[in-house]
This record gives C-alpha cells, sequence and structure tokens, in this order.
C-alpha cells in the first residue's frame, strides 16, 4: 500500500509541476502542489524504511511530518487563499459556517474511542495528524455549499472541494486501526485515487478564474 501511496503522490507532484510550466498559476495551486510535494516526501521516507528494514515504521516517525505538512498546506490554501473572497463575513451566513463544523464530529469521536480503548499515548500520532485534517475538512465543507461570489470563484471550485471531503475521509478511515481490516485497506485504496484527482480539479477550477 505504501508503494500505491508513493506512485500516486509522484504522479501527483510531476503533474502539478508541469501545470505550473506550461501555465501561469494562482497562488492557491501552489500551496497545493507544495503539500502534495510534501505528501510524496512522507510517503518516500515510508518507502525507504519499508526496503531497508522490511517492515513498515510502526508509531509515530518522520514519515508522519510529510502527511501532516502535506494537511496544513491543504489547510492554508483555504484559510489564506480562498476563504476571504468566498466569506466575508456576513451574519446571514453563520448557520452555514456552523452547519460545516459537524462532519468534525466523526474523526473527534473515534478519536476518542481510540484514546479510551489504546490511551493517549498510542494515539498522539493520530492526534497530530487528525487536527489539520479536520481544519481542511471543515473549508472544504464549508466551500461546497457556501454561495458562489462574484466572477464563480466557489462554484467552479465545488468538484474540487467534494474531492477533498472525500480524500480527508477516506485517509481518516485508514488511520484509525480498530476498524475493520477491510475498511482500512479500501479507505487506503480510495485516497490514493483522490489525491491523483485533486490536483487535475483543482486546476480545472482554477482556469475558469481567468475566463
Amino acid at each position: 500500500m505504501t508503494m500505491i501511496q508513493l506512485a500516486a503522490s509522484l504522479l501527483s507532484v510531476i503533474y502539478g509541476g508541469i501545470a505550473c510550466l506550461r501555465h501561469r498559476q494562482p497562488l492557491f495551486f501552489k500551496i497545493l502542489l507544495y503539500g502534495l510535494i510534501s505528501y510524496f516526501f512522507g510517503a518516500l521516507f515510508t518507502a525507504c524504511y519499508a526496503a531497508v528494514h522490511g517492515v513498515i515504521p510502526a508509531g509515530f516517525h518522520v514519515g508522519y511530518f510529510g502527511h501532516i505538512g502535506a494537511y496544513f498546506f491543504l489547510f492554508s490554501s483555504y484559510y489564506g487563499a480562498i476563504d476571504r473572497l468566498a466569506d466575508g463575513g456576513e451574519a446571514k451566513y453563520r448557520i452555514i459556517r456552523v452547519a460545516s463544523a459537524v462532519p468534525a464530529i466523526v474523526p473527534a469521536a473515534l478519536l476518542v474511542r481510540g484514546i479510551a480503548k489504546y490511551g493517549l499515548g498510542t494515539m498522539l500520532p493520530l492526534l497530530m495528524l487528525i487536527l489539520p485534517v479536520t481544519f481542511t475538512l471543515y473549508y472544504a465543507v464549508k466551500h461546497l455549499g457556501f454561495p458562489d461570489v462574484e466572477m464563480g470563484i466557489i462554484r467552479v471550485m465545488r468538484p474540487y472541494n467534494g474531492c477533498v471531503i472525500l480524500f480527508c475521509s477516506a485517509e481518516l478511515a485508514g488511520q484509525f486501526h480498530f476498524l475493520p481490516g477491510t475498511v482500512r485497506t479500501a479507505s487506503a485504496v480510495l485516497s490514493c485515487l483522490f489525491l491523483v484527482l485533486l490536483l487535475p480539479l483543482a486546476e480545472r477550477g482554477v482556469r475558469k478564474w481567468f475566463i
């Protein structure tokens, strides 16, 4: 599974690099590319460790920083690059902001269950990963249902936001070790598929910003 993640992230990085060379991309797209580069290096460390030692590294390891960094880049692409264009802080949209936080209840509940079953020390690495994933999931859900702004910036990004939601959900399901093995395996495969789709969908959306 590690090799599939490595191949998927490498394919995404190559696609993003070529896209930046072909056309001038906005900051939003570049931040996404940096996130996938971080994800790639995390998968690369895990693959190299497995090749040298014959086993996947257990517990918290350097590869986690690649995944954590990827989600912080995804989160910052929303918070710093596009959310202020979508949300002007109007009170009439408060219900959307609150409702967008509801999906965060699921990973929080699973984390609490894991802590109760295995202890905080065992679940601490997962906690460090869940925080940026949850922040990213919040903005993806928010932008999926938020009313469009001038020039259609939000509308054209809805397929991308839907992909981010699926990617985050699959990644989370693959991280909880107390879930059935078939669920975790299927989630890992799906997360790689959604990972490959992220940049093409993002590029298709941002290209329409300038039409």
